[in-house]
């Protein structure tokens, strides 16, 4: 007679067994192999808590809640004042005030999100028509959009340069545009002015450049003698022309940096935008460089606006990034100790997960942590993700039928866009300038600030 099987008890101990090993997967960290991620995975946490959705709210939070005294206008996302009087723009607006009778100028660094002009142009405009001015600001002697920029037109050839970005050569000072440019035999750069208003012409250019020895240039086939000088030179090369060209005949060690096309008067916005760099880049230049920058040409209001190159789905810590960019907001507050800085979060950028585009995981998280780093080091910062529209921002505007204003990287605007962003920033700008205005006579109490 055959012995009864007891498959009850076989049953309960597999599953005993099966949990065991269902708990000891759970406690295996992640890890990566190679192009293998593993995910730490759960498969018995439903049985002791409820399920809870995937937390996308930022780890960091600021140090110091914003200022409360304003609210902000119904459909805008305001300017977070951390300043240690909240009177973090007032420089700036003060500066407009004035910008009938003089310049007014804003230094915007950033990434590719603003480069070749893509937001700016539009901004740049809506300011100058708004408050006056025309010109549209620096431009490097080399660059890498140089046929993409519609608001001038720009080319060059036989020149050794360095940037920020990329690799870099340590006997070359880079400037404070971010790079640097020397001259082989014949080189020559070529400035024309586009036919669209408040740019038609070069009311005013001048060259930025260090030469150790005396050079020649030559300026639309006239030469130009340049005085010896072993720092940066903010050299007048022409009024009311439409193009200028400059040449040099023989190779030198001079370093050129750029040109600034400006009018005398109204607001001057410099885009010093360059793809690939997280805004640590900018500790490439020299202390002193800025320094100089700031008495040749200074700015009353700096926009850091980085994150599209900092941004990862595989990251919900950034104190990596924290610490290399607070030496940047130091760096940058020291060399220019009367201006204003406004830091621009990341914006919204798509991706691809579990089958469908949104916005990518780490977004939020950088965000919150550029908001803490503003409110450490005492400046401004605008939400640029928020007053996009928030999550899958770019998604929606990549699938536009028509004219859409996002490519379908889902990380950059096409021009479209760029209107839009512009548009947006506009509106909170002169919705705080507003503010200032209402309390101006307080402000107006306060020593005007001058650079140095």
């Amino acid at each position: 007679m055959s012995r009864e099987i007891n498959y009850l008890s076989k049953s309960v101990l597999l599953m005993f067994v099966l949990a065991g090993v269902f708990l000891l997967i759970g406690k295996i960290p992640e890890f990566s192999i190679g192009m293998l991620d593993y995910k730490k995975v759960s498969f018995v946490s439903d049985l002791f808590e409820e399920k809870k959705a995937e937390d996308t709210t930022a780890t960091p939070a600021p140090l110091t809640m914003a200022p409360a005294t304003d609210t902000c206008a119904s459909g805008l996302v305001c300017v977070k004042d951390y300043s240690k009087d909240t009177f973090g723009l007032d420089v700036f607006f003060h500066a407009l005030d004035s910008a009938a009778h003089k310049q007014v100028r804003i230094a915007w660094f950033g990434d590719s999100f603003v480069e070749g002009d893509i937001c700016l142009e539009h901004l740049r405009d809506t300011l100058q028509a708004t408050f006056g001015g025309s010109g549209v600001g620096y431009v490097p002697i080399t660059s890498e959009v140089a046929g993409f920029r519609q608001t001038v037109i720009h080319q060059y050839s036989n020149w050794n340069h360095c940037a920020i970005v990329g690799e870099r050569d340590k006997t070359m000072n880079i400037g404070f545009g971010g790079s640097v440019a020397v001259p082989r035999s014949q080189a020559s750069v070529t400035y024309k002015a586009v036919k669209r208003q408040r740019l038609n012409k070069f009311e005013n250019a001048f060259l930025f450049v260090r030469n150790v020895n005396e050079i020649s240039i030559y300026l639309n086939d006239s030469a130009t003698p340049i005085p010896a000088a072993n720092k940066i030179q903010k050299v007048r090369l022409a009024k009311n022309l439409s193009e200028v060209k400059l040449t040099v005949a023989a190779a030198d060690s001079s370093e050129f940096y750029g040109v600034s096309f400006e009018s005398s008067a109204g607001v001057l916005l410099d885009n010093y935008a360059m793809r690939g760099n997280s805004g640590t880049g900018l500790g490439y230049v020299k202390e002193e460089m800025y320094r100089q920058m700031n008495a040749l040409h200074h700015p009353d209001l700096i926009v850091l606006q980085y994150g599209l190159n900092v941004a990862s789905p595989k990251s919900k810590n950034y104190d990596w990034y924290t610490k290399l960019f607070s030496n940047t907001i130091e760096l940058i507050k020291r060399s220019f100790p009367n201006s204003c800085i406004l830091i621009v979060s990341c914006p919204d950028r798509g991706e691809k997960f579990d089958g469908e585009y949104q916005t990518m995981r780490g977004v939020k998280e950088l965000v919150a942590a550029q908001e803490t780093l503003a409110a450490k080091h005492q400046v401004c910062f605008w939400n640029l993700f928020e007053a996009m529209g928030g999550d899958s921002t770019m998604v929606k505007w990549a699938g536009m039928k028509k004219y859409p204003f996002a490519n379908k990287d889902y990380t950059h605007l096409t021009f479209y866009g760029g209107k839009e962003v512009s548009n947006i920033f506009m509106s909170t700008l002169l919705f705080e300038k507003e503010k200032y205005d209402k309390r101006k006579p307080v402000a107006a109490a306060k020593p005007e600030n001058k650079s140095l």
